[in-house]
């Protein structure tokens, strides 16, 4: 009866993080400016929080005292801001928001009954949250086991709410990766211009194709995932009303990958590169420019912390030889393209993507700024296809061999990346004429 409790008071501790410091209604009204953005609101507190959490990581403030702070002040201000105007009341209590509860409840439960740590959770990863349980900082790190040079962002959650949870189970700092995954969810959703109950029916089923258990067994993957839902979204908001606050949200998201997992760098890279390529259909230009000037310096100044701080390894096993015999190339291609479908059939939001991409090109009439964002995401999934094939050729000689690395890594690899491409289902849908 316990842990239940404890699980019960974990979603109370997300949803408080993510109603504080925005309240819904300010956010409706002034920074979003339209209704049923309650997910973006969700997404903006939590944004901020960890931010804020990230940089503490570099002191050696005790995170409790953020954490007493923050809870606090979004239990005071959610009951001045209820109790001044009891319709607010409303802006919580809906179907919508109901169904959400009940998801995370219902994988809390899953993820309890069984609490185990995969290999690489239990070898790696849970290190470093267990560095941050014990109120260690970013530069205690290096001491750890394994691999050290590992970024610390997810672990840094994970450690925070585990250590500030009722019974400090270990799982109990894991389930806010699934809170952030339901909330990435129903946030692109809220896309959707469809009734009620379509829009119950299309997130269940992302929930169902995308959701993976074995990825909250203490993998990073579902972060990324849900961060590039993020950058997605906030990116097509920036393309439909040019304010400047999407392209900001969009550049914190993107900017904290690197942060997640090593290979986070990649992604900021293909999307800057992507937006060089589609620049000329944006008309603020300037700001895109700054963009990708300043997720450039960020990069560095990253990549700098981890050389003086770290052992940094940021080719992961690369070992590049470009003297390939015919036969190499053969068995490199065909072994990819086998890993590549495995893959997909893995993560079947696949074939929804892929399938979306085939019917924008069958169909004519689509919104201008819907084609921008089409161009944009295709030639990012171009550009990730490249990448993908030039890691993996890579590591046609490692000593753990091409399957090797294929069987334990390609499937993740596009897992994180369907979070980019997941909006282009939900505006295709918008373009279909559902009648029931």
């Amino acid at each position: 009866m316990i842990e239940l409790l404890g699980i019960f008071l974990s979603l109370l501790v997300f949803i408080g993080f993510s109603l504080f410091p925005f309240q819904v209604r300010y956010c409706e009204n002034v920074l979003f400016k339209k209704e049923y953005c309650l997910y973006d609101v969700f997404f903006l507190n939590l944004l901020i929080n960890f931010f804020i959490l990230f940089l503490i990581s570099f002191t050696k403030i005790n995170i409790f005292y953020y954490f007493v702070i923050i809870l606090s002040c979004s239990i005071l201000t959610n009951i001045f801001f209820l109790t001044k105007n009891k319709k607010n009341f409303t802006k919580y209590i809906n179907i919508n928001l109901l169904f959400f509860i009940i998801f995370n409840l219902t994988i809390y439960f899953y993820i309890a009954k069984d609490p185990t740590l995969s290999w690489d959770g239990q070898n790696n990863w849970f290190y470093k949250a267990q560095n941050f349980f014990y109120d260690y900082n970013f530069f205690d790190l290096i001491e750890i086991r394994e691999a050290n040079y590992y970024p610390h962002f997810g672990t840094l959650l994970w450690g925070f709410f585990w250590k500030n949870s009722l019974l400090q189970f270990e799982y109990s700092g894991r389930l806010i990766y699934i809170f952030i995954f339901l909330v990435s969810i129903f946030s692109i959703c809220d896309l959707l211009n469809k009734k009620s109950h379509i829009k119950v029916l299309i997130y269940s089923a992302l929930i169902l194709v995308c959701f993976d258990s074995f990825l909250f067994k203490g993998y990073q993957e579902v972060l990324i995932f849900s961060f590039l839902i993020f950058v997605s979204k906030n990116f097509y908001y920036y393309i439909l009303s040019q304010k400047k606050l999407f392209l900001i949200i969009c550049f914190l998201c993107l900017n904290f990958l690197p942060w997640i997992k090593n290979e986070g760098y990649l992604y900021p890279i293909i999307f800057n590169l992507s937006l060089l390529f589609t620049i000329k259909y944006f008309p603020k230009k300037f700001e895109i420019l700054l963009f990708i000037f300043l997720s450039a310096i960020l990069l560095i100044i990253k990549n700098l912390i981890f050389y003086k701080y770290m052992s940094i390894n940021l080719l992961h096993g690369g070992n590049l030889d470009l003297f390939l015999s015919l036969q190499d190339l053969k068995e490199f291609i065909s072994s990819m393209l086998v890993g590549s479908v495995v893959a997909i059939f893995k993560y079947k939001i696949w074939f929804f993507i892929l399938a979306s991409i085939f019917l924008f090109y069958k169909r004519k009439n689509i919104k201008n700024k819907d084609i921008i964002l089409i161009k944009f995401l295709n030639i990012n999934l171009f550009l990730f296809i490249l990448l993908v094939f030039g890691i993996y050729f890579s590591v046609m000689h490692h000593s753990y061999g091409l399957k090797w690395w294929i069987d334990n890594s390609l499937d993740r690899i596009l897992y994180q990346i369907s979070g980019l491409l997941i909006i282009l289902i939900i505006v295709k849908t918008n373009y279909l004429k559902i009648r029931f």
